[in-house]
């Protein structure tokens, strides 16, 4: 099996993702989902472009706004909002997460990357975010902890644990 180096891999990804073939269908659902509360979408919208800390920072005190963005910065999944789609992911939290670190500690083949593709590169999208945050070594640590966590999340889907994450903060706004 040929090994071909991970910027090779991402900048494939990254390419399938530009073009529509990638994540399609989660975002227009995600997007249909936020169009629901325009204070909440402002919130995923400006913590997508600027990262959770800034928000956090620049946020109001007791706005949503401050709200969404402490709860994501605490939530130890926090990260992963930044992917487009996940909001609706529907994988279990659990599985994603040994998924994830499985696919990040090895060497990726052509073989994987096709089967990756075809999956909707879910898995390298998170990945992505994940390591972008956090550096290779944490992202490691950090799920390597999830997938070992008994937390009453663990079961739940990615999507949910968000949705009503979010929803708690709507309702106290």
């Amino acid at each position: 099996m040929k090994k071909i180096p991970q910027i090779v891999v991402g900048t494939a990804l990254l390419s399938l993702s530009a073009c529509g073939f990638i994540g399609d269908d989660k975002a227009k659902i995600e997007q249909a989902w936020l169009e629901q509360d325009q204070q909440l979408k402002s919130v995923i919208e400006q913590i997508r472009t600027q990262g959770i800390d800034v928000v956090a920072r620049s946020a109001q005190a007791g706005s949503i706004s401050a709200c969404v963005a402490n709860r994501l910065s605490d939530d130890p999944l926090g990260q992963l909002v930044s992917v487009e789609g996940a909001l609706v992911e529907s994988a279990q939290i659990t599985d994603l997460m040994s998924q994830l670190q499985g696919t990040i500690e090895q060497d990726v083949s052509i073989e994987q990357v096709i089967n990756l593709v075809q999956q909707g590169a879910d898995l390298a999208a998170y990945g992505k975010a994940l390591v972008d945050q956090q550096g290779l070594d944490q992202a490691l640590q950090t799920l390597d902890q999830l997938a070992q966590s008994s937390g009453q999340w663990a079961s739940e889907d990615l999507g949910a644990h968000f949705q009503q994450l979010l929803l708690t903060c709507r309702e106290q706004g």
